[in-house]
């Protein structure tokens, strides 16, 4: 037995017992699988032709193509809608099943094009260890650059040239509010957004598109109770705020908690995604001298906050940050000297975060994280040290549950079970601080409901998140967007 095997049985034995046994059908990523014990060689890239027949079992079997077909409460797919020439096996060959995604490679937000390629490690590491009956699973990744336009354009290719199942993973607010017309005529999954706007949300009127990330009107509010803790009702705030959907969420939860007496909303600045630096909208928001900061930013702006209000000594607000700078290494090692300043100054960066981070002293023997470093070295040549790759490895087990679940269902993996098997889906992933994922149609539409209040610290001269609250659980609580 060669030590890959060794290793992957040890991590497996803890998560056996985490989880009360394996095999299971609706257990998270690595703990419900043993479905098979066919073995595939790594995923490629290459493009399949839709021609390719699927596997006999799922020839043999009839599956619906037109009518309404209720997947889950309040959520109805409308088959009769559909493309004539829709196949519901499209993307689900012989031997594969091929999933598409767009998400920057480029441009400011660049860092999050590690996000794909750690999908398509995690998937390599399926494919070679825990594979979905005999398929491999295929990862198709174009680069955007994070313009709308750009992913619009990726997403019909493939589409149209790439033989594809469905998509999942893509980056961005914008970016999936311009497609999910695309995707919702086409009949075609667009799974676990990367974005938490909240109208993922919406199975009754938008059932082939759900969201994955910690919804940002949740993320803010539970800011606003944090500032009113600790400073009473009506405490200034100043934001900075991207200025797309995605910082405009933001923008209107805050408002809404200005509204309703809970903060006093004294400045806000909206700087433009493609900007080179924000340092004009920080010097507008440090002559406010609000009692908060608040900044609804994400990728490379992060560090750059941190290092312009370190450089200012006489304004030392309360610091709240968007999750979605949550990986230290990115975003923080490189300012690693200012935000241990602001942290020793009172203005230590704040963060509403969902997850474990791979890269933390703090989880260096936690099993999830401990499985991702041993995904990382036996299947790339990167660590969680190196970026936002971890964060891809995480992503893709919540896909590889969708499809392990829509596998065991009659007619096997075809994008309407898929469907069914996103809007009821049930895990648990020990990489949620909340680890349950329960999505139940319109009744819980929203994957991530659990948060922490971290701060970013610097000790022993390491990074970390060092927790400032419980953790806030409102799994099943959300509902649906408009419900």
């Amino acid at each position: 037995m060669n030590k890959l095997s060794i290793r992957f049985l040890g991590i497996i034995g803890v998560f056996c017992l985490m989880a009360a046994g394996c095999g299971n059908d609706d257990g998270v990523g690595v703990r419900s699988v043993g479905d098979s014990a066919s073995t595939s060689s790594s995923s490629g890239s290459s493009s399949a032709s839709s021609s390719e027949s699927v596997s006999t079992s799922q020839e043999t079997t009839s599956v619906q193509t037109s009518g309404q077909v209720e997947i889950a409460t309040g959520t109805v797919l409308d088959l009769d809608s559909c493309p004539d020439d829709w196949d519901p096996y499209q993307g689900v060959t012989d031997s594969q099943i091929r999933i598409g995604t767009s998400l920057p490679q480029s441009g400011q937000l660049a860092a999050f094009g590690a996000i794909g390629e750690g999908m398509q490690i995690y998937f390599d590491f399926v494919n070679d260890q825990l594979p979905i009956g005999d398929y491999e699973l295929v990862l198709i990744a174009k680069d955007d650059g994070y313009e709308a336009g750009r992913t619009v354009a990726n997403v019909e290719e493939m589409l149209e040239t790439e033989n594809i199942l469905g998509f999942a993973g893509v980056i961005g607010t914008s970016n999936n509010f311009a497609i999910r017309p695309i995707t919702d005529e086409a009949c075609v999954p667009q799974l676990l957004n990367l974005s938490g706007f909240p109208q993922w949300g919406d199975p009754a009127n938008f059932p082939w598109t759900v969201g994955n990330i910690l919804n940002y009107a949740t993320e803010t509010e539970i800011w606003c109770q944090h500032i009113v803790a600790e400073f009473g009702r009506g405490a200034s705030v100043a934001a900075l705020l991207m200025n797309n959907d995605f910082g405009k969420t933001y923008q209107q939860t805050l408002q809404g908690c200005a509204d309703r007496g809970d903060i006093d909303l004294i400045a806000e600045e909206l700087h433009d995604p493609a900007a080179p630096d924000v340092t004009n909208e920080m010097t507008t928001l440090i002559a406010s001298g609000a009692q908060v900061l608040v900044a609804g930013t994400t990728a490379a702006f992060c560090p750059q906050v941190v290092g312009t209000l370190a450089n200012v000594p006489s304004w030392r607000p309360m610091f709240f940050m968007s999750y979605t700078c949550n990986n230290l290494a990115s975003f923080f090692a490189p300012v690693q000297e200012f935000a241990d300043t602001l942290q020793k100054e009172g203005s230590g960066v704040l963060m509403a975060n969902y997850n474990k981070i791979c890269g933390d002293p703090r989880y260096e023997n936690d099993p999830s994280m401990v499985l991702t470093r041993m995904v990382l070295e036996d299947y790339s040549s990167v660590t969680c040290e190196d970026g936002s790759y971890s964060g891809g490895i995480f992503f893709a087990q919540v896909v590889v549950d969708i499809l392990r679940s829509a596998h065991e269902m009659e007619g096997g993996i075809n994008r309407v079970n898929v469907m069914k098997a996103t809007w009821n889906l049930q895990t648990i992933n020990d990489n949620l601080l909340g680890t349950t994922i329960i999505l139940d149609g319109t009744n819980d539409a929203y994957v991530t409901e659990a948060a922490q209040i971290q701060e970013v610290q610097v000790i022993d001269g390491s990074l970390t998140f060092t927790p400032i609250s419980e953790v806030i659980d409102t799994e099943g609580q959300g509902g649906s967007f408009g419900g």
